[in-house]
Order: C-alpha cells, then structure tokens, then sequence
C-alpha cells in the first residue's frame, strides 16, 4: 500500500515527535518513522533517551546517589550503617523495572499522541532520495 505525505519524519525521539506534531497541527499530512522496539519486538516510540538513555540512566544514577547518601551523608544525622554494599544485579533490574512500567506508559501516551496529532507512525527505516519523495521500507510493528 503506497501513501504519500507532506512531511516523513525520520525518527521519534524528543526532535522527531515534536517535529512531527508540529507539522501535523501547521496542516501537512504527516508521518513519524522510527526503528526502535521493545523487547517484545513492538514500535517504541521516544528515541534513545525514553528507551535507553536519559531515563533508564536515571534510574542507575537514583540508586548510586542513594549509597553515596548512605555511606557519607548520614553520619551527620546519627545515623550509621555496617555493612553497606553495592548490588549491581539487583540496580540493573531496578532500571529494567523502571524502564518497562513508567516508561512504557509514557510510550504509549506519546504513542496515542502522535497518532492523535501527527497521523501514521511506524516502525521501521526509512532512507531519503534526492529531489521530491522517499522510499521508506516501513512496517508498522505497534
């Protein structure tokens, strides 16, 4: 099935969606394409910061400010503690807990909302010619 578009935006992090949502209220009929799937191979949408970087890196930063406050902070307050260790496993899979509930409703929600403003999204690649046109070989995954 061909469609033809205004605007094909090539990927959906913080740029892309915005770029996307932006064309799609000025009026162009406008697509949002980006490869990024989850681990159970479905679109997922918000770049390299939602699914990879900034967030789920948040939450490793969050557990090694809480064992700083710990070893060196607390003390202060009267408050001691023997023992103290780093469980790296146990961090990872925090990240990985964090990373598919909040985010995973984030995703939807900026899902839904590129559907609602901007029109199609898929998953997928898409590669630029030179002049009018391009050829996407997207599929939608989501």
């Amino acid at each position: 099935m061909t469609q033809t578009f205004d605007v094909v935006v090539i990927g959906a992090g913080p740029g892309g969606y915005v770029a996307a949502i932006r064309c799609a209220q000025l009026g162009l009929n406008t697509a949002c394409i980006d490869e990024w799937e989850n681990s159970r191979g479905k679109a997922s949408l918000g770049g390299t910061c939602l699914n990879v970087g900034c967030i789920p890196s948040k939450a490793l930063l969050e557990s090694s400010e809480n064992y700083e406050r710990v070893a060196h902070k607390y003390s202060a307050h009267g408050i001691s503690v023997e023992g103290l260790s780093v469980d790296i496993p146990v961090m990872i899979s925090r990240k990985i807990t964090c990373q598919s509930n909040p985010i995973t409703s984030s995703q939807s929600h900026l899902s839904e909302y590129i559907q609602y403003n901007a029109g199609p999204k898929s998953c997928g690649q898409a590669n630029a010619q030179n002049g009018p046109g391009a050829d996407t070989g997207f599929f939608d995954n989501g």
